[in-house]
C-alpha cells in the first residue's frame, strides 16, 4: 500500500454530509482511524492536535474516521474535547487502507500517494510511531513546497 495511490473514498460528517476524497486533492492528508473505547484514544488524538498547531503542518489536512454504525462513536464525538475534524466511516474506508487493528494512521501526500500506513499506536508504541508520523508528514510538506514539484 505505501508507496501507491491511496484508494478513493467518501465519508459522513457527523452533521451526515457526505465528502468525497477529492476534496483533498493537492493537500497533505493524514487519516486517523478510531474506535470510540480503545485505550488511549484520547491521548492520541491530544497529541496529534498538538501537531496540527505546529506552524509547519498548517495546510496539512487531518481527518480522524470512526465507524458510523458504532454505538459508541456518537456518544463519543460529542464529549471529545479537541478540534480535529472528526468523520463517520460509512462505507468501510478502513478496509481499503488495509486496518486490522485500530488505530490506524495513514498519510498521503498531495500526490495521492500513501506516504505511511502505520497502526499499533498504544503503550510503549505510542510516541515512536508519532515520531515516524511526524517525519513523514514533514517529508511530504517539504516534497509539496519544492520548485517544481506539483507537477507529475
Amino acid at each position: 500500500m505505501v508507496g501507491k495511490p491511496a484508494p478513493p473514498f467518501v465519508f459522513h460528517s457527523v452533521h451526515k454530509r457526505s465528502f468525497p476524497s477529492l476534496n483533498f486533492d493537492g493537500k497533505t492528508l493524514v487519516l486517523v482511524f478510531i474506535r470510540a473505547g480503545q485505550p488511549e484514544i484520547q491521548l492520541l488524538l491530544r497529541e496529534i492536535e498538538k501537531m496540527h498547531r505546529d506552524p509547519a503542518f498548517t495546510a496539512v489536512q487531518i481527518v480522524v474516521l470512526a465507524p458510523e454504525r458504532d454505538p459508541l462513536t456518537e456518544p463519543f464525538w460529542i464529549g471529545l474535547r479537541n478540534n480535529l475534524d472528526l468523520a463517520l466511516d460509512y462505507t468501510d474506508v478502513a478496509s481499503r487502507y488495509g486496518a486490522g487493528s485500530l488505530p490506524l494512521v495513514v498519510v498521503r501526500d498531495f500526490r495521492n500517494t500513501v506516504r505511511l500506513r502505520l497502526d499499533g499506536f498504544v503503550g510503549k508504541d505510542l510516541y515512536p510511531r508519532l515520531a515516524a508520523v511526524r517525519k513523514v508528514i514533514k517529508e511530504a510538506e517539504a516534497f509539496r513546497a519544492r520548485p517544481g514539484s506539483s507537477t507529475p
